[in-house]
């Protein structure tokens, strides 16, 4: 171990910050993979006609018509597509990567920058866009921008009209959760209150879900298509119950991964905890009613790991170059995966690779029945 300590802190950490990010993305790219959201072309077909029901009878697929800002950002650059609408979705996870990088480098200390960048990319939430590309490219952006910007409440009123209109329900738990911490924090550290983020900034954001909220109501008129989440969750509820409690442990331990290892150190290295733990935790309640777990748990958990870890000297004044090497090397060994359906699902990289070689040279049967080949052929 003292060998890769010495490897890591000399060779490593004596890097740029650039080149440390080329190889952090290159390693996520590898553990990750990029893959489309299983319900993407579903999208698709609602940037075509995003005012009217593309889905007839179908009623299963109503709740897509609440995540409806990125199909009509796409319906009005004309994209129709798949290719092209994946490219969009693409493009804004990667805006905001770049967005979120930034965030870390203007809100800490330089000596900060590496190891917040580190414990970044060893966060699920970090690639979680990459792998399911999809609608939370466009939330995470938003998020971003919206703390990138917290002092500026007509953006963070935009930005959240925006959420409204692309996921509600993701925008409003992941607010509630940093408003818990907040108060948790006005009522036990009076006079050491440790979070940035003004009431003012908490209020401006739920006001915006809410318009954006209307706003839907207001472009449809029937209310299953705005509702069509809770409805689906109604009708799928003893599956996800079942899908919970049959798949606890890797439910909760691949939410996080080997970020885990960062909130224990929090545990061990910050007085005050408490805010911060009691409102992450309060996110596993939201579980039981989500069929894509770790997808669902890293978007609402983002707020809150940016202002209590990666946005935190304090906290990364904690962590030594040794548990940043352990961190890494853990990091390393361990997969991100995720869970979906109950499911494992692995890296994505080496279906890429065989979707171009099957692509280029016909190699892989995809009429096998398995949702091995291809991914999420199970999806119901």
């Amino acid at each position: 171990m003292d060998k890769f300590n010495n490897f890591f802190t000399n060779s490593i950490l004596k890097l740029n910050t650039r080149n440390i990010l080329i190889i952090l993305f290159l390693i996520s790219l590898f553990k990750n993979g990029i893959w489309y959201h299983p319900a993407l072309w579903n999208m698709l077909e609602i940037a075509k006609n995003p005012f009217e029901n593309v889905f007839g009878s179908s009623t299963e697929k109503y709740y897509l018509y609440s995540s409806w800002l990125s199909p009509f950002i796409a319906y009005i650059l004309g994209i129709k597509s798949k290719i092209y609408f994946f490219i969009f979705h693409l493009f804004l996870a990667t805006l905001y990567l770049f967005l979120t990088i930034s965030l870390i480098k203007k809100s800490i200390k330089t000596e900060n920058l590496k190891k917040s960048l580190i414990i970044f990319l060893i966060f699920p939430v970090s690639m979680t866009s990459f792998y399911w590309v999809g609608y939370d490219s466009l939330i995470l952006l938003l998020m971003v921008i919206s703390l990138y910007k917290n002092k500026n409440y007509l953006i963070t009123l935009i930005c959240s009209i925006g959420i409204g209109l692309q996921h509600f329900e993701i925008g409003l738990v992941s607010i509630i959760v940093v408003a818990i911490s907040s108060i948790i924090e006005r009522i036990f550290y009076v006079n050491e209150k440790k979070i940035k983020i003004s009431f003012v900034f908490k209020i401006t954001f739920i006001t915006g879900l809410i318009i954006g909220k209307i706003i839907l109501y207001k472009i449809y008129n029937d209310e299953s298509f705005v509702d069509g989440r809770l409805q689906w969750i109604s009708d799928a509820l003893l599956h996800l119950f079942y899908n919970f409690y049959f798949n606890f442990y890797n439910i909760l331990w691949f939410s996080l991964g080997a970020g885990w290892l960062i909130i224990i150190h929090f545990f061990f290295n910050q007085k005050q905890k408490w805010p911060f733990l009691i409102s992450l935790f309060a996110l596993i309640f939201v579980l039981p009613f989500v069929d894509d777990h770790s997808r669902v748990f890293s978007a609402c958990s983002f707020m809150l790991i940016m202002i209590y870890i990666l946005c935190n000297d304090e906290f990364l004044d904690t962590i030594s170059f040794e548990h940043l090497s352990l961190f890494f090397l853990i990091w390393i060994l361990l997969p991100y995966s995720w869970v979906w359906q109950g499911d494992l699902r692995s890296t994505m990289f080496l279906y890429d690779f065989a979707y171009i070689l099957e692509y280029t040279l016909g190699i892989f049967n995809n009429e096998i029945e398995s949702s091995t080949i291809w991914p999420f052929e199970r999806f119901k």
